[in-house]
């Protein structure tokens, strides 16, 4: 039997551009834990601090057998153009993606790629690679292999006819490895978290899932079904991260404040293991009580990011954000209060706002005192409902970091927004200049 290597691919090429802190990315690190339990060499191209040809000559030299993609939306266009020099160079690869747009859009990633997998492809991909490089014939395996073995598979192959993607439950997402960050470049990572924070800062995610269903948003890998993370291995993962030099935590899910209880857990065990890491994290407004907010804080809570979206409630409808400007006020008091700092992210343009609206979230953001705010014109992500209401959406090309930038044809001009903008900003930067 010939070798059994597979390699992970995250197309992602850092420009040097100020924009959101970066991290090593945790789902070809989940993989990455999983093909290494079966036995299978495994390579991690971050591509984050190469060139494409440092990429290409990496990819060469370890010339895998199987080759796998994580693609998020900004992504696509480096995941095709780097699969295609790649499969010139070893064309006896099979190669595969995954990911949020690979989810939505599999029709059009198989032009591109042998297999997509759709959804949570945690246990599905690790078995297939495990199986294909196990078979002594692995043509004859693609062309008899079961694909309902594999949930989410699916080829313009005529012998796969695909299945459902499937999510996890929570037995099988509480029974998967920590992920491994062994082969990521931490130094250059934490370098880069002292630039933007003043901290070494590492994500990590605790809970899959959300209820809500926000116009803008999109969930097409973890679905609407809220599972939460044992905290055994939470802190399991938690000891690796420290282990590697971070002081700092991200905790990127979208719903982890959303049960106290699961919350006051995590705090009580924080602050009882004595990890010495600080932390922050995104919250609702409307999820979080004053004790328990005192509780963050004092288990090592800094900052929390709040989806604050408008300074209208007309527009919050629109929105279906399922909060009003009242909560919005509670929620930043009830942090601030406790002594923990606030962003706020918000949206101006929305389809069915005006420009009076536009002016009251402006307004509504200098008026909360927060300690950091951004704005961004709407985003209509594959999958969401803004997505199939708006018209002509351009979606050839979603690599831009130029965030005042429509994507579909708008009332608003972006000329205007982008001053307004600016000029937002610049009178909150004076606001926090000021002695207080």
């Amino acid at each position: 039997m010939g070798a059994k290597k597979v390699m992970l691919v995250y197309p992602y090429f850092y420009t040097g551009r100020k924009r959101d802190q970066i991290f090593p990315p945790l789902g070809i690190g989940m993989l990455s834990a999983l093909l290494k339990a079966k036995g299978l060499e495994v390579m991690i191209l971050d591509c984050t601090f190469l060139t494409m040809e440092e990429a290409l000559c990496r990819a060469e030299s370890f010339n895998p057998e199987i080759t796998g993609f994580y693609v998020m939306t900004t992504l696509a266009n480096n995941s095709f153009r780097l699969a295609e020099s790649l499969r010139k160079a070893n064309p006896a690869c099979i190669y595969a993606a995954g990911g949020p747009l690979p989810t939505l859009y599999p029709e059009r990633f198989a032009r591109y790629f042998d297999f997509v997998f759709r959804g949570e492809a945690a246990r599905s991909f690790p078995d297939f690679c495990s199986d294909l490089l196990d078979s002594e014939n692995r043509a004859g395996f693609v062309r008899t292999m079961l694909p309902e073995r594999y949930p989410g598979i699916y080829s313009e192959m005529p012998e796969v006819l695909g299945s459902e993607a499937l999510h996890m439950t929570k037995e099988e997402i509480d029974s998967l490895p920590i992920p491994d960050r062994s082969c990521f470049e931490h130094e250059k990572y934490q370098a880069l978290g002292i630039e933007c924070s003043g901290k070494k800062t590492a994500s990590i995610m605790m809970t899959y899932g959300c209820p809500f269903s926000c116009d803008f948003c999109s969930k097409p890998i973890f679905g609407n079904k809220v599972r939460y993370r044992s905290l055994d291995s939470v802190f399991e993962e938690i000891r690796d991260i420290v282990s590697y030099g971070y002081d700092h935590l991200w905790i990127a899910d979208d719903l982890f404040t959303n049960s106290e209880e699961y919350l006051r857990g995590f705090c009580d065990r924080l602050m009882e293991e004595r990890t010495e890491v600080s932390w922050s994290c995104l919250s609702r407004v409307d999820t979080i009580t004053g004790s328990t907010a005192r509780m963050m804080r004092a288990a090592g809570c800094g900052k929390v990011y709040l989806g604050i979206e408008s300074g209208s409630d007309e527009v919050l409808k629109l929105m279906n954000k399922r909060i009003d400007l009242q909560k919005v006020l509670s929620g930043v008091e009830t942090f601030k209060s406790s002594g923990i700092d606030c962003a706020g992210f918000f949206i101006v343009g929305y389809p069915g706002e005006t420009v009076d609206t536009i002016e009251s979230t402006f307004a509504f953001a200098l008026s909360l005192g927060l300690d950091e705010i951004s704005f961004n014109v709407p985003y209509p992500l594959p999958g969401s409902k803004l997505y199939d209401r708006v018209k002509d959406v351009s979606d050839d090309d979603w690599n831009f970091e130029n965030e005042t930038r429509f994507l579909y044809r708008s009332e608003f001009d972006e000329g205007w927004l982008k001053r307004r903008i600016e000029e937002t900003m610049k009178e909150f930067n004076s606001k926090r200049e000021r002695p207080r």
